[in-house]
């Protein structure tokens, strides 16, 4: 098949000088890791080579995309193959060590439309870096296949995420600096890296997800009954530690949305140190914020979030209290999922019906964590938008018309 031209003309470009940008690229600390394990300072290491043993893959692959400013590239990502010596001089420069190398590489370039290759978007890549490449791009797959984006990519009201976010600001009291600190662009960087994180783990639950085993997969006879062994493959082992994940990640987003309500409605019937989003709408604190806001049971963000507490959140307690205390008195999840799993699996390991409901059981946690997923750039909405509203500096204060 004949070449695509970019890819030719990266070729060239990797070859040209006897593939001096080879020479120049191997010198950086990032690709130490070719031959750091075969010499004692890999600062004073060098690989020589013939441009004769270079052997260039005949698999490929050539994608275009637009980055963030509009401009045209193609990902260009092609395996290289040479063979010479790894040396090793001393600090007087005189070489002490020599040994004939392999060379893998995978080399990953942005060939931007109508300019080239610039040596600074070419990478190396060892074999594992090309398989954490790859699953990153099935990780970004699966971000297409649901819809989502990051908080810091999503609009909101027309507005860009951070310039969103600050409309709580014009209720930021500025006497109080933990408040003025605590509502600053590093709390919106809080909010959107533990997005980021529940994004991450609820698609990573997906993917292991798609293959985990089944109790017919396998099966034996005996005293005339099919009895179902467990034994759980690596797909199980890694989608239950990323549902695991999943629900600490979304518990985390809504203790990190708390906080900063907390700071505008500051409750006083717990401590500061007590807080938890189950204690900011609890009937208790309810009662006292009415007294402070009384018109806080009719806006529709604060009920937004007191309505979820009856909800996703009471759901998402019970599956995260477990995990953190062990509840003997549970009977499907005691503890973490993965043991819950196999006792169950191994008390009913004969119990077709039993079986059935326990493979339920845990596909309903991947879906609850794949539709808290989806609210959580609306809570993120919301919890600006209540902030926006809320007046401090004291209780004779109500709450502005909601946006």
């Amino acid at each position: 098949m004949e070449k695509p031209d970019t890819l030719k003309e990266l070729i060239k470009s990797i070859e040209l000088n006897n593939y001096g940008i080879v020479w120049s690229l191997m010198q950086r600390r990032k690709n130490h890791h070719f031959f750091s394990s075969k010499v004692k300072k890999a600062k004073n290491a060098y690989f020589e080579f013939t441009p004769n043993s270079a052997k260039w893959s005949d698999l490929y692959s050539v994608t275009p995309f637009i980055d963030r400013d509009g401009f045209k590239f193609e990902e260009i990502v092609i395996d290289l193959d040479l063979r010479g010596t790894i040396n090793e001089h001393n600090n007087a420069g005189r070489t002490f060590f020599s040994e004939p190398m392999e060379l893998p590489l995978t080399i990953r370039a942005y060939f931007q439309q109508g300019i080239g290759v610039h040596c600074e978007n070419i990478s190396f890549l060892n074999a594992e870096q090309k398989a954490l490449l790859e699953f990153h791009k099935k990780y970004e797959d699966e971000l297409r296949r649901l819809g989502v984006k990051t908080i810091f990519e999503t609009e909101y009201f027309g507005q860009e995420a951070f310039a969103f976010f600050t409309r709580i600001w014009k209720n930021v009291d500025n006497d109080n600096t933990t408040m003025v600190n605590d509502t600053s662009l590093d709390y919106f960087h809080e909010l959107g890296e533990s997005h980021r994180n529940i994004m991450y783990s609820v698609s990573c639950a997906n993917m292991w997800g798609r293959y985990t085993s089944h109790f017919t997969d396998d099966f034996y006879r005996m005293d005339g009954s099919n009895v179902y062994p467990h034994n759980p493959s690596f797909y199980d082992t890694r989608h239950i530690f990323y549902l695991e994940a999943a629900i600490e990640e979304i518990y985390t987003f809504y203790e990190r949305i708390a906080y900063i309500l907390y700071l505008f409605l500051m409750p006083t019937c717990f401590e500061a140190k007590a807080l938890s989003y189950n204690k900011l709408f609890e009937r208790q604190t309810v009662k006292e914020l009415k007294l402070k806001f009384p018109e806080i049971t009719k806006n529709e963000h604060f009920k937004w979030f007191l309505n979820r507490l009856k909800k996703e959140h009471k759901d998402l307690s019970g599956y995260r209290h477990p995990l953190i205390h062990y509840k003997t008195a549970n009977t499907f999840i005691k503890g973490s999922y993965s043991a819950s799993r196999t006792r169950h699996w191994l008390d009913n390991a004969t119990d077709e019906i039993q079986l059935t409901l326990l493979h339920k059981q845990m596909d309903d946690i991947l879906k609850f964590v794949n539709r808290e997923l989806l609210f959580c750039n609306t809570a993120f909405e919301q919890v600006v938008l209540l902030c926006e509203s809320i007046e401090v500096g004291g209780s004779d204060l109500g709450l502005q018309e909601s946006s």
